[in-house]
């Protein structure tokens, strides 16, 4: 795994966050939210795996979205590495996360446009109904990770492609505008 080499650069003294998205998943439904969607098999295998191939790494902790697939990811991320790693769920992460301002408003907005219609949004800073806007999202969710990363090692974060998509848009429009 080229991520466990890249890892591996780096000092067990230096503080870590490593930013994932959960495992694999069936498909979700067009129009749907997809939070009782778990990992499938796949996803199961891989996570487990990758806990396999952190095994030396000083973990502090794993911080997860509550929503179920991110869970799993997260325990078998933990059994894969030996066991015994604090999982923090937090709302932080998804349901609703940092990139909702007003859970009501984006979800249904999500619903009806569904995810790519707000990432083609976020892409030219147009206003995202119940979403703070690009800088804001950024900024909060890099403070959430700088104080969530307080020890020395690797801290994981288990979240979502959309969220993690969402705060990669900052370089782009950065770039691009």
């Amino acid at each position: 795994m080229k991520l466990i080499t890249e890892l591996k650069k780096h000092s067990t003294n230096s503080k870590l966050a490593l930013l994932i998205r959960h495992g694999d998943r069936e498909q979700i439904p067009q129009g749907e939210f997809g939070n009782e969607i778990l990992l499938n098999e796949k996803g199961r295998k891989n996570s487990l795996a990758f806990g396999e191939a952190l095994k030396g790494f000083p973990i502090k902790r794993i911080l997860t979205s509550p929503i179920p697939r991110c869970v799993q990811t997260a325990e078998l991320i933990s059994e894969g590495f030996g066991g015994g790693l604090e999982i923090i769920a937090t709302k932080c992460l998804g349901d609703p996360g940092l990139h909702t301002a007003d859970e009501k408003i984006a979800g249904e907005f999500f619903l009806a446009h569904g995810f790519h219609e707000i990432l083609r949004r976020f892409m030219i800073d147009e206003p995202v109904p119940g979403v703070p806007n690009v800088k804001h999202f950024k900024n909060i969710m890099t403070e959430f990770i700088h104080e969530s990363t307080t020890e020395k090692g690797l801290t994981i974060f288990v979240t979502h492609d959309s969220l993690i998509a969402m705060y990669h848009l900052f370089e782009w429009n950065c770039l691009h505008n």
